[in-house]
């Protein structure tokens, strides 16, 4: 699986610590649910932005698997927070994507 980070106004503490997050505790929920699917395939995307004016974190995750792409976008104070809701939506999105394949 390929994974990206991209972080805009973000301090280097947050990075790390988003990035040790995800690698920790959350890679291994995702390559569970890919298992079935093409795992070497997929592509992982993480976009992180603070916004000054609303103090405000927007996570965006995409997920590229052969031909779907699902994305999941959320905003909170908490980076962390931010993302672990975004992510939860993907794994949802993930989730119905496969009982559909699977019911075919």
């Amino acid at each position: 699986m390929n994974i990206r980070f991209y972080f805009q106004e973000i301090n280097k503490a947050s990075k790390e610590q988003l990035e040790k997050h995800f690698s920790d505790k959350k890679i291994n929920r995702l390559t569970r649910l890919l298992q079935h699917g093409n795992l070497e395939l997929a592509k992982f995307v993480l976009n992180a932005k603070y916004h000054r004016h609303h103090n405000i974190f927007i996570v965006r995750l995409g997920l590229k698997i052969t031909k779907n792409d699902l994305e999941a976008e959320e905003k909170n104070y908490n980076l962390v927070k931010a993302f672990d809701l975004a992510f939860d939506r993907l794994i949802d999105q993930l989730r119905k994507l496969e009982t559909i394949k699977h019911d075919k």
